[in-house]
């Protein structure tokens, strides 16, 4: 493949790892968000099992799954000049443009940790005020 071959596929990779990341971002923040406020986007209450069941199967393989992809995109984006007739012609706008889908692992992976804290310390509350209002404890 000829440099600009490969730019343009550089153009569109960058394309496609944005766009998968965008809607991953919105979609691990609207579990999030459900989760903590106990109510679903219809206002419906959440049962703390509920919530609990969101968070294990719903926002934290989400969330793990979309930094990998964003590692995995990042990684693409660097063995990319390999295939050009001229390698040091890409590598180094590769290099620079694989540090968007690198810091969004970090970013998953940082902002998680911080998320999930927050989740399971809200959790934890609204777990100990049903506990506490229920009139069989």
């Amino acid at each position: 493949m000829n440099t600009l071959q490969l730019s343009l596929v550089l153009v569109a990779s960058i394309w496609a790892a944005m766009n998968t990341l965008i809607a991953g971002y919105n979609a691990v923040n609207g579990t999030r968000d459900r989760i903590v406020t106990g109510c679903t986007d219809e206002g419906i209450s959440l049962t703390i099992s509920h919530r609990l069941v969101m968070y294990r199967n719903d926002w934290l393989p989400l969330k793990a799954g979309l930094a990998a992809v964003s590692i995995m995109f990042a990684g693409f984006i660097l063995f990319l000049p390999d295939l050009a007739e001229n390698p040091a012609v890409l590598r180094p706008v590769c290099y620079i443009a694989a540090l968007l889908p690198f810091g969004t692992s970090l970013s998953f992976f940082v902002l998680g940790l911080r998320d999930r804290r927050l989740i399971l310390d809200i959790l934890t509350a609204a777990e100990a005020e049903t506990k506490k209002s229920s009139p069989d404890s």
